[in-house]
């Protein structure tokens, strides 16, 4: 009786250790995964504010140019 229990015990350890070291393993692949998958979706959104922040730019640019003139 005490023998299937040491067995039972030792296949719970070494299922657990086996899955952890299965988890770190792969954690930085998922990782990664994660990271890529996230730029992915939001890399247009940075373009078109990158855009919109080069446009607003040279307008205020004009807009100081006129200011300056007009203080002359």
């Amino acid at each position: 009786m005490e023998d299937q229990e040491m067995q039972l015990k030792v296949k719970r350890v070494t299922d657990k250790f086996t899955e952890s070291m299965y988890v770190l393993a792969n954690e930085p692949s998922i990782a990664l995964y994660r990271l890529q998958e996230h730029v992915r979706r939001s890399l247009p959104e940075l373009v078109q504010h990158k855009t919109d922040m080069q446009s607003w730019e040279e307008q205020s640019q004009g807009a100081i140019y006129t200011v300056e003139y007009a203080c002359r």
